[in-house]
């Protein structure tokens, strides 16, 4: 078995498509090959040179950036289906001497599949966006008990020698969040890869990540101490949602004095029109992106109106049922079956407003992540010497100077000595995007 990585878009999404060849009849599969524009001269060359059969293209979920280039990479012309079989959990096939066997593993979407590959000459798994070299995807259309069972259950079934071969190169990243709930000589070994390599899909296997991937460590005790839980689905909620919220300090935009002023974020004219943060757009775009197709004279696509809840989710805005049907009407009045951008930023727009941040969960969120700064000391308020030792768990070189301005930005001046108070931590990260 010959595994060949593809790097897409690197520098943004770092995704990857792989090419796996059987060795002896040269027969081939590509998997997510989304931007054809990078994947297809591989592919041309290798098959003028007569060094591959492609027999097929396997996805591991629907989401565009893994399955958006299969209509530029099938052949058969326009009216050539692009789904041909939907596997079921555990069913195999052979590509050539190669095994392969489809693992459901629901939550990141519901149609997730992690692909497990088997020759004489190993074993190999390609997991999407389930699960990455430290970390695992964001629980989109699923939840907490869905990702548990997915990475610790079934995957964690799957032969230790098994090399891992994840959708994104995210691995500086996640270990960085890793190292600040465990400091473990496997999490460290893996940091020190991760800074000293570009690329690191398939130099881990399963056995690796049960050892420095905190989302397979749900017993561990540091672990546990970090996310304040013990049952295993609510340790991955609680560690889930400290990675969704796991930023660094907002950038000093001056330097701070008695009389600092609130930074403002650039608007676009959008999102000015919209009454919303530069920050809360993105997102939107980020979340509209996920579920887009490519539509000639739309910059930015449209998405199936079957897809607009599933979107809306991703962004913790689920609408009623009641009020899903008048969105929808807004959205796609003339009945086509797909919306566009502006006219969903706008809908998400109105129910970002709608949502109180005097809400039990909004309120437990800002407490959780606060008590994230100051339970290394600080008497319930960020000091600087709270900010020094965050600092250096992460292994961050940010001198005294840089920590004073920012306590003075946080709190208006007040002073070094006054620390951070909870309702001024909140405002800092409302400003930085980080709450809406």
């Amino acid at each position: 078995m010959h595994i060949q990585s593809i790097s897409m878009w690197t520098g943004k999404s770092d995704n990857y498509a792989y090419l796996v060849v059987d060795d002896k009849s040269k027969d081939a599969i590509i998997i997510d090959p989304a931007n054809p524009d990078e994947v297809a001269p591989i592919l041309n060359r290798l098959l003028d040179q007569k060094k591959i059969n492609l027999t097929a293209i396997i996805n591991t979920h629907h989401h565009w950036d893994h399955s958006g280039g299969n209509d530029r990479i099938i052949i058969g012309g326009k009216d050539c289906k692009l789904v041909t079989e939907t596997p079921k959990d555990g069913e195999s096939f052979k590509l050539g001497d190669i095994n392969v066997k489809a693992l459901y593993t629901p939550c990141h979407t519901q149609d997730s599949i992690c692909w497990l590959m088997e020759d004489s000459t190993g074993r190999a798994i390609f997991t999407g966006d389930t699960l990455f070299h430290g970390g695992c995807g964001r629980f989109f259309e699923g939840t907490s008990e869905e990702m548990h069972i997915a990475l610790n259950k079934t995957l964690a079934a799957v032969p230790d020698d098994t090399k891992v071969y994840p959708g994104h190169e995210y691995t500086k990243a996640n270990v960085k969040f890793a190292m600040s709930v465990l400091q473990s000589e496997p999490v460290k070994k893996l940091h020190e890869f991760a800074e000293n390599n570009k690329e690191t899909q398939g130099k881990f296997t399963i056995g690796d990540e049960k050892q420095h991937n905190v989302f397979m460590r749900m017993d561990d005790p540091e672990i546990q101490k970090a996310t304040g839980k013990t049952d295993p689905i609510e340790v991955m909620a609680q560690l889930r949602e400290m990675k969704n919220s796991f930023n660094k300090p907002p950038k000093r935009r001056a330097p701070a004095t008695a009389e600092a002023s609130t930074p403002k974020v650039r608007q676009s004219k959008l999102a000015k029109e919209n009454n919303i943060t530069a920050a809360e757009e993105n997102e939107i775009r980020e979340a509209f992106a996920l579920f887009a197709e490519k539509r000639k004279g739309v910059k930015e696509g449209v998405i199936p109106i079957g897809d607009v809840r599933r979107a809306m989710i991703a962004l913790s805005i689920t609408p009623a049922p009641s009020e899903l049907h008048e969105f929808l009407t807004i959205l796609d009045p003339e009945d086509e079956g797909f919306a566009e951008f502006e006219s969903f930023l706008a809908i998400c727009a109105l129910k970002l407003h709608a949502r109180s941040r005097t809400s039990d969960s909004y309120i437990q969120e800002v407490d959780e992540a606060f008590q994230l700064f100051t339970s290394g000391g600080g008497e319930g308020k960020i000091t600087i010497a709270t900010l020094r030792k965050i600092a250096n768990d992460l292994k961050e070189e940010v001198g005294d100077d840089l920590l004073r301005d920012m306590i003075l930005e946080a709190n208006g001046g007040a002073g070094v000595g006054k620390g951070v108070e909870k309702g001024q931590f909140e405002e800092v990260m409302l400003r930085a995007g980080v709450w809406r």
